[in-house]
């Protein structure tokens, strides 16, 4: 495939005709996101950005949706909803966001994977193909798994609970050798506390019926696309919970760590 193509925006019926879709004009690899991660480990769990709006921002990305129920994984713009008990559900564009990260992925990068990786290799081999460290990569590999550590936050309830105390409670799935796509970004690590210093991606297998946010992985063949982001949007939530946030606690970068299963 040419590094040309643009995958177009499906399910017309989300937000508008299709005839509106086919001539709307999108900023490709463009970053917008809702809210900080700082946030998400202080218990903001409530957003105020629909599915429907985060849509006219992306195609691609990732989240969690209100009270951290489950996993979001956007792909060519169908979004999933990746539950703790292990399934997977189609989302109404009426759902509400607390954080979430997308772009209209285009790639700059397409090539076959060589050789099995694991999750260190991989990423290796993605920084040493972009060479920047300063800039955001969306990473996509749409293939074959040797094996792949997943985990999934439940539902929470009100008052909420600190991400640091979901995370210790939260399910893991060892998927072993399937089939599927694994997405997301890489963030420089200036970025910590806004976003996720490092590799963040989720998993989404071929049946499009199991997930999660992935903790490790070993990758046997498959196709990788990539591309740079140089442009960032993110919309602040003005609801009183973030304004008493602690969004720089001494712990940042030990707490996304732990959050992230690293």
């Amino acid at each position: 495939m040419s590094n040309e193509v643009f995958r177009p925006l499906r399910g017309a019926t989300r937000a508008q005709p299709a005839a509106a879709l086919a001539n709307t004009q999108h900023t490709a690899n463009r970053l917008f996101q809702t809210s900080t991660m700082s946030a998400l480990l202080d218990g903001v769990y409530d957003g105020d950005f629909t599915i429907d709006a985060l849509l006219e921002h992306g195609d691609f990305g990732l989240g969690t949706f209100n009270a951290l129920n489950g996993e979001m994984i956007v792909n060519d713009s169908d979004v999933h909803q990746l539950h703790a008990e292990g399934g997977v559900s189609d989302v109404p564009l009426d759902a509400l966001t607390p954080f979430a990260c997308v772009t209209f992925f285009k790639p700059e990068q397409r090539f076959e994977l060589e050789r099995p990786m694991t999750k260190a290799e991989f990423e290796a081999l993605i920084d040493e193909r972009i060479g920047n460290s300063n800039l955001i990569v969306a990473v996509r590999f749409t293939g074959i798994f040797e094996d792949v550590h997943t985990r999934t936050v439940f539902c929470q309830c009100k008052p909420y609970p600190k991400m640091l105390e979901v995370v210790a409670k939260q399910p893991t799935i060892r998927f072993g050798a399937t089939s599927g796509t694994m997405l997301g970004f890489r963030t420089p690590i200036y970025m910590q506390g806004i976003n996720v210093a490092g590799y963040h991606v989720h998993f989404l297998d071929m049946d499009a019926g199991k997930g999660g946010h992935v903790m490790d992985y070993k990758l046997h063949a498959g196709e990788v696309e990539l591309a740079v982001i140089s442009d960032v949007e993110i919309a602040l939530p003005r609801n009183e919970a973030f304004a008493k946030a602690d969004l720089n606690p001494a712990d940042l970068h030990e707490s996304i760590r732990i959050a992230e299963g690293e």
